[in-house]
């Protein structure tokens, strides 16, 4: 696979992350479960074959895959896709700063072998959210760098929503640190538009 599609899956995988918390904050419901079970078993790809296979396969990644293609295609113009930008943009940030931090990346990962039984077994299920809600507040909740996640206080404020937003953040830094991993770099989204416009549309094709 070209290295410029393995890093449309890895933003589609950032974009789906991100995505799926903002309808979860605004609506309180899971936009795609198969989504929603492909972004949280990225967490537990270990040991993969290929891109693809973090979340695997193409279909993974199908919903984050067309909203990076509306957002390249500069077709998505609303309130709300540009806070979707503003969600990637502080993905890149947080990430950034979690990598410095290899005490808290062993932390994490340790914590990830422990869980991943859990992922195998029984899904993305509300025990899994929950555990992964608390490994979030251990971990990243303390970068200086914070997400500021928009929505309906009532959403927000729901015990297994908010678990499960946190479940995702992770996942979102996970296809943060997969893009870095596979040659992806912001510039280039800008000054290779079209190929990766290209790229997407024939990715989604597929997937």
């Amino acid at each position: 696979m070209a290295s410029i599609d393995d890093q449309l899956i890895a933003m589609a995988g950032m974009t789906q992350a991100v995505q799926l918390i903002q309808t979860l904050a605004y609506e309180g419901r899971v936009a795609d479960q198969q989504a929603l079970e492909s972004s949280v078993g990225s967490l537990f790809a270990f040991d993969v074959p290929d891109t693809a296979s973090v979340y695997g396969g193409l279909s993974g990644v199908r919903l984050g895959l067309k909203r990076v293609n509306e957002l390249l295609a500069g077709n998505a113009r609303q309130p709300k896709d540009l806070e979707l930008t503003r969600y990637l943009v502080t993905l890149f940030a947080v990430t950034k700063a979690f990598r410095q931090d290899a005490d808290m990346g062993a932390k994490l990962h340790s914590r990830l072998e422990e869980l991943k039984p859990s992922f195998d077994q029984h899904g993305a299920d509300t025990g899994l959210m929950a555990d992964l809600n608390s490994l979030y507040r251990s971990t990243l909740s303390n970068l200086p760098q914070k997400f500021v996640i928009n929505g309906e206080k009532h959403h927000l404020e729901d015990m297994q929503t908010s678990s499960t937003v946190r479940a995702l953040l992770l996942a979102g830094v996970r296809g943060t640190i997969l893009f870095d991993q596979v040659g992806g770099r912001r510039w280039r989204l800008l000054f290779m538009r079209g190929k990766y416009i290209e790229a997407s549309q024939r990715l989604l094709r597929r997937a």
